[in-house]
C-alpha cells in the first residue's frame, strides 16, 4: 500500500512539473554600429509563434575570439528560457539551445549582460 501511494505521488509530481529550456539566438548587432535589435523584438517573435517566454535576457558568449572590425558580428546574444516541449518550433525560427554553447574544455559559455541601448 505504502509503495503504491509513494509512487502515484512521484508521478503526480513528476507531471505537474513543467520542464524549461534556455534557447539563444545571436542578437544581429554590429561593431563600430547603433545596436539596432532588441531583446523586445526576439521575445515578440518567439509569442507571435505561440511560445511562451518565461524569462528573457541579453547575453554574451564567453570564451571565443572573434575579428575586431566595424560591420562584423558581436558575440550578443538573446537569451529566452521556454518549455521545453516549445524547443523544437524555437529552432524552427532559428533558436538554438543555450547549453550548446558551454564547452568547460574549450572553455566557453555565455553570461548575462544589460542589454545594449539601440539608438
Amino acid at each position: 500500500m505504502k509503495t503504491t501511494t509513494l509512487t502515484a505521488l512521484i508521478l503526480l509530481t513528476t507531471a505537474c512539473t513543467t520542464q524549461t529550456t534556455h534557447i539563444y539566438k545571436p542578437d544581429g548587432n554590429k561593431q563600430c554600429e547603433p545596436a539596432t535589435a532588441t531583446l523586445a523584438n526576439s521575445t515578440n517573435q518567439l509569442t507571435n509563434a505561440g511560445i511562451k517566454v518565461l524569462t528573457s535576457t541579453c547575453a554574451t558568449q564567453t570564451g571565443m575570439a572573434v575579428i575586431t572590425v566595424c560591420g562584423a558580428p558581436t558575440l550578443g546574444i538573446h537569451l529566452h528560457e521556454i518549455k521545453t516541449s516549445d524547443v523544437p518550433q524555437a529552432k524552427r525560427l532559428g533558436y538554438e539551445e543555450a547549453h550548446n554553447l558551454v564547452n568547460k574544455d574549450r572553455g566557453t559559455g555565455y553570461e548575462t549582460i544589460d542589454c545594449p541601448n539601440p539608438d
